[in-house]
């Protein structure tokens, strides 16, 4: 679910290349000729593939989004039972946006209803213009099929949210529906001073925190040619310092993707990821 520029700025802030156009688009047409527009490293590529397949609530810790869902628990449910989830506040402001789902087959043994329910439930929530109005998006982590209960121990629909906003859940007969995750923000957060404000603010999520001190390396030039004002003293060091900040975050979301940060970019006295790569 990232967007084309949240994946680039993932990229940047490890140090990798661009990734630049497909050569071939989906209709087979040429996009470019010449050198192919998409090279990387085995590193870049597990990098790629983690970002297209990421679980909601870690998506909500990269973005610094807020991430709440809903659950079904219990038996299996009988046909005709329902379950309907409400979601109002944040975005929404004044909309209130009812999903209601309806159970339409019984349980084999090989499938499980809930995971229809939780299907159903994410799928209106994509067609819902004002949820797409609020940015608000639902993922059915587990899909469906033939999954059995060992391998879906709770089936759930997630639901995730540029800001904080309320869910509530109800269900007739079995189909138990609850709200297992209250939306709430996840971190990391980090108190900054981001940009040109002079106002300290708690920012969440890892791309967030690592463009505000991104930015924070412009302002710096802001201070190098004042050593002393009046009983004012200048670091000497301090765009040293705030890069040394700002590799410790990368090398946080290095970690949490298990990604390297691209070592042919890296500098020597620079932060590692959480591996390496040849």
């Amino acid at each position: 679910m990232l967007t084309l520029s949240q994946k680039s700025s993932v990229r940047r802030h490890l140090m990798y290349p661009i990734a630049g156009l497909y050569k071939t688009s989906a209709g087979g047409n040429t996009l470019m000729s010449g050198a192919a527009g998409w090279r990387f490293s085995e590193a870049a590529g597990f990098l790629e593939y983690k970002m297209n397949n990421m679980n909601p609530d870690e998506e909500a810790r990269l973005l610094g989004y807020a991430f709440g869902s809903v659950d079904f628990v219990g038996n299996p449910p009988n046909v005709g039972d329902t379950a309907t989830v409400v979601l109002f506040g944040g975005n929404l402001g004044s909309n209130i946006v009812t999903l209601v789902t309806t159970v339409s087959s019984a349980p084999t043994s090989n499938t499980d209803a809930r995971l229809a329910a939780c299907q159903d439930l994410a799928s209106q929530a994509g067609q819902s213009s004002t949820l797409a109005q609020a940015g608000i998006y639902a993922v059915a982590p587990y899909g469906v099929g033939p999954f059995s209960e060992s391998k879906v121990p709770l089936p759930e629909v997630a639901f995730v949210s540029p800001v904080v906003f309320s869910i509530t859940a109800t269900a007739t007969g079995l189909l138990a529906a609850q709200q297992r995750n209250v939306p709430e923000l996840l971190p990391p957060f980090a108190t900054l001073t981001p940009g040109d404000s002079q106002q300290t603010k708690v920012i969440y999520g890892y791309l967030n925190i690592l463009d505000a001190l991104e930015a924070a390396h412009a302002q710096t030039s802001e201070n190098l040619d004042t050593f002393k004002a009046d009983v004012w003293t200048g670091r000497s060091n301090e765009i040293g310092l705030r890069t040394s900040l700002y590799r410790h975050w990368q090398v946080m979301l290095s970690d949490f993707l298990g990604t390297p940060i691209n070592q042919k970019r890296r500098n020597s006295d620079r932060g590692h990821g959480a591996m390496s790569y040849a």
